[in-house]
């Protein structure tokens, strides 16, 4: 028995093209138009493993992962350009399904990393750290010497984030994380027991990434995506370096 393809509400449909950004994924194009003063959209909703497969279909998909046992869930949607829909579909492929799979999963998982932001905010106090290290010169950092054996970031990482990554977490630990523990330390003096309870969050938020079963490379780029969402910092870099300073006092990555 064929499956009934269901309607979509407006607020599916706007959270569907908010996903993908208002492009399409596939080529890039925008999924809306513009002509004399209106907005016309330029997409078609399409069902990532095929609502009614035809027996090609089936073979050529066959044991593939699915993203929902119901082939109508949002998560098995994705608003494509027209003309990439009908390539999709025409015929679908198995490395074709595999492409939007992993496309829309990751879609997926950067959602649900944002509402995890939402949910586990961090004290503003953060944000004097941050300030900081803007404000920070190169004597505030020269000729600290950092007793740490490099070793241990290495024993945490290997094998399991790339050697980029390694390279700037050490450098970063090696810069600034005697200057960062500083601010830390002034930090309780002015406010007691707010140092703590940002360690505690952070953990808090770091073992709730483990919880999901993430790879360390991908906890360690979500922890400082949420750096760089809760501080609303303008530089790319201080919460790379706020991030680095947790790996190396444990509370990330042990």
């Amino acid at each position: 028995m064929a499956l009934e393809r269901r309607s979509y509400t407006q607020a599916e449909e706007i959270a569907l093209n908010t996903q993908v950004e208002g492009c399409c994924p596939l080529c890039g194009v925008g999924l809306f138009s513009k002509k004399k003063a209106r907005i016309f959209r330029f997409y078609e909703l399409a069902h990532i493993f095929p609502l009614n497969p035809t027996p090609a279909e089936s073979t050529e998909l066959e044991d593939v992962p699915l993203l929902s046992s119901d082939r109508n869930d949002p998560d098995n949607i994705i608003p494509l350009c027209t003309g990439c829909h009908t390539r999709f579909d025409k015929p679908r492929t198995r490395e074709e399904y595999e492409e939007l799979f992993l496309l829309k999963r990751t879609l997926i998982e950067r959602a649900r990393q944002r509402a995890l932001m939402r949910e586990y905010p961090i004290e503003d106090a953060i944000t004097h750290i941050v300030s900081a290290l803007g404000s920070a010169t190169f004597t505030d950092v020269e000729g600290v010497t950092l007793n740490f054996d490099p070793i241990s970031v290495d024993e945490k990482c290997k094998m399991a984030v790339s050697e980029l990554i390694i390279r700037k977490i050490k450098r970063n630990v090696s810069d600034y994380y005697p200057f960062v523990q500083r601010q830390f330390r002034e930090l309780e003096r002015e406010m007691p027991n707010k140092s703590q309870l940002i360690f505690s969050q952070v953990r808090t938020f770091y073992l709730k990434q483990k919880d999901l079963g993430l790879p360390k490379q991908e906890i360690y780029q979500n922890v400082v995506a949420w750096f760089r969402s809760v501080t609303r910092s303008e530089m790319i870099e201080a919460p790379e370096v706020i991030a680095a300073f947790f790996v190396q006092d444990c509370e990330v990555l042990d």
